[in-house]
């Protein structure tokens, strides 16, 4: 992903919308999530995986997902256990499923996969699939022996 993919994500990632006008004396509408700057959080995420920025990515995701994993132990999984970098990944499509949900669909290097981006206290939020926060629930201890196990660790 290019530096202008990744400051142009960076930038529609804090962003949650243009707010509405109201008449004067009337409550104000909250800002309203927009799909797109969801799109641009996953391409964040997938940008900062495919160049180990493990801390980053993390720090994208849901407040539930934050809980599953520390950010120290992902780091330190990832860390010990280097996945394959320097691959991007493709978003494939892009699918709303709800006002504050949208469906990713991805490619990478023959693998394919999706997730989900809600919107969480007024931002856009990636939420790891089912599966990975499965084997994190396990923690970095286990699943770093279990991928070394396995010959999931790229060599440094």
């Amino acid at each position: 992903m290019g530096f202008t993919a990744v400051a142009l994500a960076a930038q529609l990632a804090g962003c949650a919308g243009t707010p509405r006008q109201s008449a004067p004396g009337a409550p104000s509408t909250p800002p309203q999530p927009q799909s797109l700057q969801a799109d641009a959080v996953a391409s964040q995420e997938f940008g900062l995986l495919s160049g180990n920025g493990w801390a980053q990515a993390w720090s994208l995701w849901s407040q539930s997902a934050q809980q599953v994993i520390s950010q120290d132990d992902f780091v330190r999984l990832n860390t010990e256990c280097r996945p394959v970098s320097g691959v991007p990944y493709v978003i494939r499509r892009s699918t709303t499923v709800n006002q504050d949900t949208v469906r990713v669909d991805w490619e990478r290097a023959g693998t394919t996969g999706s997730n989900t981006v809600v919107y969480e206290s007024d931002r856009w939020r990636f939420v790891p699939d089912p599966d990975s926060l499965a084997d994190y629930r396990l923690g970095p201890d286990v699943l770093v022996r279990q991928r070394k196990a396995a010959g999931a660790c790229r060599a440094s």
